[in-house]
């Protein structure tokens, strides 16, 4: 039996070393290709493509001259990239069974030489070799390599189930003999991970064929470790996803190919345009195969690209094509339209290493657009003629400036002065507004907006300001790139003015009501001066009557003691008249001791009173005692119109907020009912009435028996300047002060309950402790 074929070869598939047997089978000398060594063989199956199959770990069987079998190269990974090849000659363990049974034995073939036989083959072979009993896994025998690979003695490998000690999964040795039952007694290129005594895993490529072995059914499987490249398609499949998750996101399709022109990158977006189906596309698709499919598709119709291929494999292409040959290494760009009518720009670019790019856009859109805007220049010039409005275009390619017949005349200008310049143009716009046209221009050329509208103003012939609304917009070329402004102008003078005199209205009419309400705040200061002042008045006379008594006493006292000292010195003085003049005088004193009280009970009131209203400041009160003290300050006049007064509130009621506040608003309701709630000579009854609504809140309660408020009033009565007694000298501001201080000051909320013949309430709930009032 001869000895197995060995040879090494470079990362680039040039021989390094054979044995004698392999250069025996298929000659080579070193740097010979493996591409040439496997062209002087029949390889069963086609040659095409048989180098790749071994460089990816895929054995090659190719047909003997002695038709004695057919021999095999076992491909397995070396050092530094290198491939190694291990070649079967035939008629040993590797060669294709003799009969139908599925089966071949060393034994028939060798007789007594066949266990040394096996033993040399298997030894003579560089990549591992398994052989496994088929019913249970037991491992018969195991070569060199394979003790290597796994990293354990021969002897502790055979006799031990491969099954339970070296597959990752026990169930994947089941999946390999299903595939060896389907490849009827043989399979290649089958890929499973295994794993080593210390734990570490490997992944294996596995070609495996079933013979009788001392009498067993057994298996003999060719282990290759494909870990390394494992890692590495790991790694490019993982840069992949991450690549084709930026492709897909773009609204080009993209294709990239390498120098072999296979398809390496790619995005949906390129199937999309191309007419392909998604799952056409696959990692290394020549690029030919794909002209063909585009071909043979609906997208770009027959013929769109040609099936054919030129002497350097490329697809030859008819005109307008997608998919053009590949070309010289320069970058070109076309376009071609799909049989739906969508327009492709196409943009092949070269790469470094020999490979391209190829993009397509979907430019239907813009093109359209151009077209559109290409015919209707013709509707757009008569247009201009027909128009109301000044119209102007500025290409920016050549500078030239036009402006219509109409924009001249707006100005003032005949068509015998027009002079269409941009020196001109800029003369005529005011000085002040000229930073604003350029800055507009430049914005529209360097695409910070697509179009504006701004006004601006003119010297007209005369001299006079012309103000105009200029509307722009800009106009891309077939290239993508503004090549043109177009706008109009319209004469807005008219409404500039009308807006301005309107906004000078306005501010007038703004500047009229702060006068008012300068005015206003004025007249109320004086009805609360005036209101003080009717206090003081008021006040003054009650405090007369007290003191004139006073006085009076005090005048009799001075007259008699005055007598009494007389007869004293006289020595006339009488006990009679003694006793008469001590009982005068304790009446005296007590008359005036109680109306010097009263007038000083008077004068406190209302210095309280007086110095709450006009301070205004914020104390803790008690409501009961502060109501009796403005009462007694308005009682001169409420004695003088004969009316009642009520009072029901509870004694600890204690107010932390403004009393000055709360003395003008009980005040101006009282003063309200004397002037305006009875008619002439009618007597009735003022109720004051307060109590705690809540923790937080107050309610107080002010009615009057009177006359009463029609309902058609009571929207107006808190109105500034509204009264029903205009000529009798009311000013209408008594009641807009309570409602004022009420909301405002006191943070609270009034509401009034009247009809005709009913009399009037007023009812004011306010916060127990007044917020804080930030100054204005």
């Amino acid at each position: 039996m001869a000895a197995a074929g060995l040879a090494r070869f470079d990362a680039d598939g040039r021989l390094i070393w054979a044995n004698a047997a392999f250069r025996a089978s298929l000659g080579g000398c070193p740097a010979d290709s493996l591409d040439a060594l496997l062209a002087r063989v029949a390889v069963c199956g086609g040659g095409a493509g048989a180098a790749e199959r071994l460089r990816a770990g895929q054995p090659v069987a190719f047909a003997s001259s002695a038709g004695d079998g057919h021999p095999t190269l076992i491909p397995a990974e070396g050092e530094g990239g290198e491939l190694v090849l291990t070649l079967t000659d035939g008629s040993g363990a590797l060669a294709d069974p003799p009969d139908d049974t599925g089966f071949f034995g060393l034994e028939g073939l060798l007789g007594d030489r066949a266990g040394e036989a096996e033993r040399a083959i298997m030894q003579a072979i560089a990549v591992p070799l398994v052989v496994t009993r088929l019913s249970d896994g037991l491992v018969m025998a195991v070569n060199q390599p394979a003790g290597l690979l796994f990293g354990v003695p021969l002897d502790d490998v055979v006799g031990r189930s491969f099954a339970r000690a070296f597959y990752t999964e026990p169930a994947e040795r089941n999946r390999l003999l299903a595939a060896l039952r389907d490849g009827a007694g043989g399979v290649d290129g089958f890929e499973t991970r295994l794993c080593r005594p210390d734990g570490s895993d490997l992944w294996a490529m596995v070609s495996a064929r079933r013979f009788r072995f001392r009498g067993e059914d057994a298996m003999l499987a060719c282990i290759s470790d494909i870990s390394a490249r494992k890692r590495t398609e790991q790694a490019l499949e993982a840069q992949w996803d991450q690549t084709r998750a930026v492709l897909n996101g773009l609204g080009q399709g993209v294709m990239a190919f390498d120098r072999a022109l296979r398809l390496v990158a790619w995005n949906g977006r390129a199937a999309e345009l191309l007419g392909l189906e998604p799952e056409f596309l696959r990692y290394h698709t020549p690029y030919a195969a794909i002209a063909v499919r585009v071909g043979e598709g609906l997208a770009f119709g027959p013929g769109a690209v040609c099936p054919d291929t030129s002497s350097n494999g490329n697809p030859s292409t008819a005109p307008g094509s997608p998919l053009p040959a590949r070309t010289a290494p320069d970058e070109r760009s076309w376009e071609c339209t799909r049989s739906d009518g969508q327009v492709l720009e196409c943009l092949i670019r070269p790469l470094p290493d020999g490979g391209f790019v190829l993009t397509h856009t979907d430019v239907t859109e813009r093109r359209n657009a151009e077209r559109e805007i290409f015919a209707s220049r013709e509707l757009f010039e008569l247009a201009i003629r027909a128009a109301r409005e000044g119209i102007w275009q500025w290409d920016l390619r050549t500078g030239e400036l036009w402006l219509s017949p109409y924009w001249w005349g707006m100005l003032g200008y005949g068509e015998d002065e027009m002079v269409n310049t941009a020196a001109r143009w800029t003369e005529l716009i005011l000085p002040e507004d000229r930073e604003l046209s350029a800055r507009k221009a430049r914005d529209l050329i360097n695409g910070a907006m697509g179009e504006c509208q701004f006004i601006l103003r003119f010297r007209h012939k005369r001299g006079t300001v012309v103000h105009m609304l200029s509307r722009a917009i800009r106009v891309l070329g077939p290239d993508g790139e503004p090549f043109r402004i177009v706008g109009s102008h319209t004469d807005v003078s008219d409404r500039v003015h009308a807006e301005e005199r309107a906004h000078a209205a306005r501010e007038e009419a703004e500047r009229a009501l702060r006068d008012l309400k300068e005015a206003q705040a004025h007249l109320i200061q004086s009805e609360k001066m005036a209101a003080l002042g009717s206090l003081v008045a008021g006040v003054a006379h009650e405090i007369n009557t007290p003191i004139g008594i006073a006085l009076t006493g005090a005048s009799l006292v001075a007259e008699r003691t005055r007598l009494i000292r007389r007869d004293f010195e006289a020595g006339t003085l009488r006990k009679p008249d003694f006793a008469d003049f001590l009982d005068m005088a304790g009446e005296a004193a007590q008359l005036m001791l109680l109306n010097i009280d009263r007038a000083a009970q008077l004068i406190q009131s209302f210095k309280q009173i007086a110095v709450d209203q006009a301070s205004e400041e914020r104390r803790v009160f008690d409501l009961r005692d502060y109501i009796d003290e403005v009462l007694r300050s308005l009682g001169v006049r409420i004695k003088r119109a004969a009316h009642g007064v009520e009072v029901d509130c509870p004694a600890d009621l204690l107010i932390d907020g403004y009393p000055g506040a709360l003395s003008q608003v009980l005040t101006n309701l009282v003063m309200n009912s004397i002037i305006h709630g009875y008619a002439p000579g009618q007597h009735g009854t003022l109720c004051v009435a307060a109590r705690r609504v809540g923790a937080d809140e107050v309610e107080l309660v002010y009615a009057d028996d009177g006359r009463g408020i029609p309902l058609e009033l009571h929207d107006k009565v808190f109105e500034p300047f509204f009264t029903t007694s205009r000529g009798t000298g009311g000013s209408g501001l008594g009641l807009n002060i309570v409602y004022n201080i009420a909301t405002r000051r006191l943070r609270g909320r009034i509401a009034l309950d009247s009809a005709p013949g009913r009399g009037t309430t007023f009812t004011l709930r306010f916060p127990r402790v007044a917020p804080v009032v930030q100054p204005a």
